[in-house]
């Protein structure tokens, strides 16, 4: 399977904000009157650029536009081809010019079935410029999402757009009603798209809803209220800016290494954009990343997770065989012990680009069953516990690297 993963002025405005729900989805109704004045959705074209409709269009697929690695996958005919993303976490990057509005093209019938009150959530950021929040809005057809106007056409303008949030119990290994499936983006008449730069290394994370973004905002109250997860504000992320790599984010909330929750267990998913869909060219991850985390272990309780974690490796070993892999405790310290047997047990077989990622030093941070300084549920860690972690992380990563 294909994975679909560079004078003084107006900035321009951006036309969702960083609002309560009820609000977000009056002002996103808002924003459907402005595109059925002139910027509706585009028919989708090939993988470069084209103008129809006295707009341009331009393909998610296009060469210049980054996509997050291992997470986007291909989907439709060669010549009405999107991207489609199971997991939040998956971004896209790119830059334009000679257009004073930019809207993201969105397929809604990949939504078909999702409640309204728990559509997907995406981020986005204009020029680097605070990230704004909105809410997919549709079940069926393409339709354009307008993230700016008034922007100075004379000046390329940076686009970056991430996946939040989403709703965890709908389906979402098996059904698409929960997914991020977009075709591209719109632009004005003449519109044309600028070189974005990429990172120089890559990498793909592994873990449960500490990786998916649960809670990082607020206290976890259901997965239909997705106000407080953020993917975009976790360690994953953090990390990867630190590595210099581009990522592809992998958390799913209630998933283990041996226990699953609407996705089966990591040994059975983690190779596999769905439940239709391999990950792999044959056998092999490409391109092969130069970093592999995995922070399983959480959701695991009551189990012995050291044989499965053990096959996990091997299984990683063989589609990836350069790949540097880092084995994370979680904070909670859940099957410490087993995770090192397993990394342990890698090296022992010759394997000594397995690493342990201890993490012992933020356990007095957590407690189930009650809020500290670093989750609100003592579970689910904040902004400052994600960035805790992650420096923890980067620390401990790049002394393992230090010593290869």
């Amino acid at each position: 399977m294909r994975d679909a993963g560079v004078p003084v002025h107006h900035r321009g405005r951006t036309l969702c904000t960083n609002i309560g729900r009820t609000d977000r989805l009056r002002a996103v109704a808002g924003i459907a009157a402005l595109a059925a004045t002139g910027f509706a959705a585009l028919p989708v074209g090939a993988y470069g650029s084209e103008s129809q409709s006295g707009r341009q269009f331009v393909s998610c697929l296009h060469p210049q536009i980054v996509r997050a690695p291992y997470v986007w996958k291909q989907t439709g005919p060669p010549t009405n081809e999107r991207i489609e993303a199971a997991m939040p976490g998956a971004y896209l990057r790119g830059a334009f010019s000679a257009t004073s509005r930019i809207a993201l093209v969105v397929a809604g019938e990949a939504n078909i079935g999702c409640p309204e009150a728990s559509m997907p959530i995406i981020e986005f950021s204009i020029d680097d410029e605070p990230y704004q929040v909105a809410a997919l809005r549709q079940h069926a057809g393409d339709y354009s999402l307008a993230l700016a106007d008034q922007l100075d056409p004379a000046r390329p303008h940076r686009v970056e757009v991430i996946f939040r949030a989403a709703d965890l119990t709908n389906g979402r290994w098996t059904k698409t009603s929960s997914r991020l499936r977009v075709a591209g983006f719109a632009l004005d008449d003449g519109g044309q798209i600028e070189p974005t730069p990429r990172r120089r290394k890559l990498a793909i994370g592994f873990g449960d809803s500490i990786t998916e973004g649960v809670g990082v905002d607020g206290a976890f109250a259901s997965w239909q209220a997705l106000e407080p997860n953020n993917a975009r504000a976790t360690w994953l992320p953090l990390l990867a800016a630190a590595l210099d790599a581009e990522y592809g984010q992998l958390g799913s909330g209630g998933q283990g290494m041996v226990r699953g929750l609407e996705l089966p267990p990591l040994t059975a998913t983690w190779d596999r954009f769905d439940s239709e869909t391999s990950r792999l060219t044959e056998g092999k991850l490409i391109p092969q990343p130069d970093y592999v985390f995995c922070a399983m272990g959480t959701n695991d309780f009551e189990k012995e997770i050291t044989d499965a974690y053990v096959q996990w490796l091997a299984a990683v070993r063989a589609a990836c065989p350069t790949s540097r892999i880092f084995c994370i405790v979680p904070p909670l310290q859940v099957h410490a012990g087993e995770i090192a047997k397993a990394a342990s047990a890698r090296n022992a077989a010759g394997d000594a680009r397995v690493h342990l990622i201890e993490t012992a030093m933020l356990a007095s941070e957590y407690g189930v069953g009650r809020p500290t300084c670093a989750a609100y549920d003592g579970v689910h860690p904040n902004v400052y516990g994600q960035g805790r972690l992650a420096a923890v992380i980067a620390a401990k990563a790049g002394a393992a690297l230090d010593r290869e």
